[in-house]
């Protein structure tokens, strides 16, 4: 009888474990949510925007010197071999080459979980839409910088062959996966049909497109695509999609006027703050996030190390109201001066929250501007005034119009002026010192001789590949960047 009544406890038992493991075995063997909806992904694409990680190359650029006397010890380690354009840079560091390469591949992975998801999603096609094209732009856009930073610029001639970066358009499925770099062309015909998918979808969108600054936009998806025909050098293509933005937008640029007295009576973290908030000035498509300013750590603070160079300053007459971005720090000995346009304080990389920009009116008024010159238009120079008097006008006092007799080949020495006076801390200036040619001496002293040149056609303006990549992806070892 015992023996039975055992055997029935044996049988009991191990059905209800045969019921437990059913049941265990479909549950999802981790914690992931199960996403099922539209309004799901969307959410995805909130932590699929990137962060300005491509800011660093300030340092590498004509715009910023190094100044011993005021770094913080671990800042010559850190960040001179970078300041210096040497491979052999730390990838430990809060910002920097390698930060950048995790940091934008991270986020493509968020896009395309959402693109190979949103079809069979629940939701209705305008917000499906929406959705899709969103997560396109963002994906474009990380592409975009990568290989814009680890590539040469894009020369049609050899983009054919130049090294671009791997494209990922695809979540990995197996355990270790490795990837080669396609060429840059290969990247930029991605980037480019990525961009514009992105835009025919989010007209699509209806109410469901994000109506904020800190989601693309059909407008921010215009100045992107004008930003990537201009680096290609299709310029009336860029005249095209510039148009599309001020169709939808207007002129309106930062009014700097109504921001100096805040410097002035609040001081220079609100002014900072102010600087890149849109509840003051109408900017396309920012980013804001609560971290410490990382991406800023070489240029941000007062013992960074780095700071606007003796060769930019110049270019500011004292009638130019962006010398208020500049703040005085160090000893009548050793001033200098950093750019203010983050919510931070001289001495403390660690404020937050901080805004930073993707896409502004002032960068599509000058990427026009530009373009209509190189393009041989009849109308460029009273067209391309235009657009830069719509900056020049809020950024002097005792403004005065440029001459209409101005010839095309002056005209665009402006604009590219302005261009890097405007810009400065905003990691503009590296893809420029790219796609002009341009050449960069950097110094470790004032008054020293060049401690290393970056010529005009330098290889060095591809970034090598972190180290930590070469390690971990065995395929591109054998693809560095020539030196």
């Amino acid at each position: 009888m015992l023996k039975i009544r055992n055997t029935t406890i044996y049988l009991l038992f191990f059905c209800l474990v045969l019921v437990s493991c059913k049941k265990f075995t479909e549950e999802p063997y981790d914690n992931r949510a199960d996403i099922k909806s539209a309004e799901q992904y969307a959410q995805v694409l909130v932590n699929a925007y990137p962060i300005r990680h491509d800011l660093f190359t300030d340092i590498l650029t004509d715009d910023y010197d190094y100044h011993a006397p005021l770094v913080q010890a671990s800042n010559i380690t850190s960040y001179l071999p970078m300041y210096l354009w040497v491979d052999d840079y730390p990838d430990n560091i809060r910002t920097g080459p390698a930060v950048a390469y995790a940091g934008y591949y991270s986020k493509i992975f968020f896009t395309n979980l959402t693109l190979e998801g949103i079809d069979a999603a629940s939701g209705n096609e305008q917000q499906k839409a929406a959705v899709k094209g969103e997560a396109l732009l963002i994906r474009a856009y990380c592409h975009f910088i990568l290989v814009n930073l680890f590539g040469q610029h894009y020369n049609a001639t050899t983009s054919g062959t130049d090294l671009g970066i791997p494209i990922v358009a695809a979540i990995s499925k197996g355990n270790i996966n490795y990837y080669s770099r396609n060429t840059v062309k290969e990247v930029y015909d991605q980037v480019e049909a990525d961009a514009k998918e992105g835009l025919a979808q989010l007209q699509k969108g209806g109410s469901y497109i994000p109506a904020n600054p800190y989601h693309f936009s059909v407008a921010s998806a215009n100045a992107f695509l004008a930003r990537i025909k201009l680096y290609k050098g299709e310029w009336d293509e860029a005249v095209k999609y510039s148009d599309a933005v001020i169709a939808e937008k207007g002129r309106p640029v930062r009014k700097l006027s109504e921001d100096l007295p805040y410097k002035s009576t609040n001081g220079v973290p609100f002014f900072a703050n102010r600087y890149m908030d849109p509840a003051f000035h109408s900017n396309i498509l920012m980013l804001s996030y609560s971290v410490n300013l990382s991406p800023i750590t070489p240029t941000g603070y007062s013992i960074c190390g780095f700071f606007p160079s003796d060769s930019i300053r110049p270019l500011y007459t004292n009638n130019d109201m962006r010398l208020a971005v500049f703040t005085s720090v160090g000893t009548v000995i050793d001033n200098r001066n950093i750019a203010i346009k983050y919510a931070t304080q001289p001495n403390s990389p660690n404020n937050t929250p901080i805004r930073t920009p993707y896409f502004n009116m002032e960068e599509v008024l000058l990427t026009r501007a530009e373009a209509l010159l190189r393009s041989g238009n009849a109308n460029a120079v009273p067209a391309a005034l235009v657009d830069v008097e719509a900056i020049r006008k809020e950024r002097y006092i005792r403004y005065v119009t440029l001459d209409p007799a101005i010839t095309p080949a002056q005209l665009l020495d402006t604009v590219l002026v302005e261009r890097r006076r405007e810009f400065i801390n905003e990691g503009l200036r590296w893809y420029d010192v790219k796609r002009l040619g341009l050449t960069v001496e950097h110094r470790l002293s004032r008054g020293e001789a060049s401690a290393s040149v970056l010529k005009a056609n330098d290889l060095r303006k591809a970034i090598q590949i972190p180290r930590m990549e070469q390690e971990r992806n065995l395929p591109i070892t054998q693809q560095l960047n020539p030196r």
